[in-house]
Formats: C-alpha cells, structure tokens, sequence
C-alpha cells in the first residue's frame, strides 16, 4: 500500500506587530477623510451625502476582513486587515451615522412638524385635568434647503368622539399664516371645565407653496369632571 503525502501547513510568512495594526488603522482613516474632503465639494448639502457618509465604512469593513481572512499565513497583512475593519467602525460608521442623522436638521429630509413644551423636547402624549391650560410650541422642520418656502400656513384641531357643540379640548395657535422654518410658534391646549374624561388626538398641518405639507399628531389624555 503506498503511503499518500500529506501537504504540511504554510508556514506564516513574517511577524505580525502593533505597527502593522496601526498603518491599517491610518489608512482607514486616511480613506475616510479624503473621501469626506471630496464630499465637501458637493454645493448640494442633501443629494450624495448618505453616499459619502457610507462609502468609507462599506470599503474598508468588509475589505478589510476579506484582507484579514485571505492573507491569515501574512500576520503583517492580516493584522493590517484588522486596522482597516476597526478604522470602518471608528470614526467611519460612527461619524457617517452622525452625519445622516444631521441631515434631517438642515432640511434633507421630509417635511416634520415638532410639538413640545417651552424649551422642551418634542411630545407625543400628555394629560390635562379638566378646566386645565397648557401652553406649548410648534416647529416646523425638514423640507429640501434649497427648496424652502418663504412661509407656511399653520392650522391646528382636536378631535371631538362626543361630537359636542362645544369641544372639550379647544386649540389656540398664536400665529397661522406666514410662519418660517424653524421658528416655535405657541400653542394653547385648554380643557373646558366641564369636559368628560376621554382622550383626543390634536392634529396640526403645515403647508407651503407648491402643495408640499407636514402634519404632526399630540394624543391629550383629559381627565375630567364626570
């Protein structure tokens, strides 16, 4: 019976060290910072931005692994590899998903209505006692920069299940027509005194020229007298 040779494993081909590891790493970020230096040159702050923001991080992660995995009898090249993957998380992905979520505060996204109390954050539900006043405020957001409206037209309603004569939650804006991106307008939620205990939706819409609209929801949850 003849004897069948076995082939002895590569030998690693030089020693992987710390330097290797960190000439990945800069080249990474040497990448990243190229890539976003040529970004910059883009005059549209909103088409191409989310390219730019992962492009880096879509290079550098996987090819650096596939680097790593490839070149495992190289430690020099793989530990390379690695300097290239971590490079993708940090400051690649971490800064690019900062820049994406950026977007939406310059106006790159659609357009949004913000409800939220005086120098607060934005709400979604509240509760007033019966006969209560609560005064809070109204942003308008989003919508291209470049294609924003001189103003909009603000309007504002509660819904009424009981379908009353008088509304037991009523809504006040302090301004409706001509009101800029960005600036709070106030908002007066008020509770009649005889109101019953319910919950309502207040709905407010924003629209400007050429039909483009944002509506923003608040559910008021009104306890009341009976």
């Amino acid at each position: 019976m003849m004897d069948v040779a076995v082939p002895e494993p590569a030998e690693p081909q030089g020693r992987a060290s710390l330097l290797h590891f960190l000439f990945g790493y800069a080249a990474g970020v040497g990448l990243y910072l190229l890539v976003r230096a040529l970004g910059g040159l883009n005059p549209d702050p909103c088409r191409g931005q989310t390219l730019v923001a992962l492009l880096v991080p879509l290079l550098t992660g996987p090819g650096g692994l596939g680097l790593a995995a490839s070149q495992w009898n190289r430690p020099p090249r793989a530990i390379f590899g690695l300097g290239l993957v971590v490079a993708s998380l940090f400051p690649a992905l971490f800064l690019g998903a900062r820049d994406i979520a950026g977007l939406r505060n310059v106006g790159c996204a659609g357009g949004y209505l913000v409800i939220s109390p005086p120098g607060g954050k934005g709400l979604s539900e509240l509760t007033l006692r019966a006969g209560e006043t609560r005064a809070l405020q109204v942003r308008v957001g989003g919508f291209e920069v470049h294609k924003r409206a001189d103003a909009f037209i603000l309007s504002a309603s509660a819904s009424n299940p009981l379908h009353s004569g008088t509304p037991p939650l009523t809504t006040t804006l302090a301004q409706q027509s001509g009101v800029r991106l960005g600036q709070e307008v106030p908002l007066t939620l008020h509770a009649a005194a005889d109101g019953p205990t319910q919950q309502y939706t207040v709905t407010l819409t924003a629209e400007q020229a050429g039909g483009r609209s944002a509506s923003g929801s608040l559910t008021v949850n009104v306890t009341g007298s009976r």
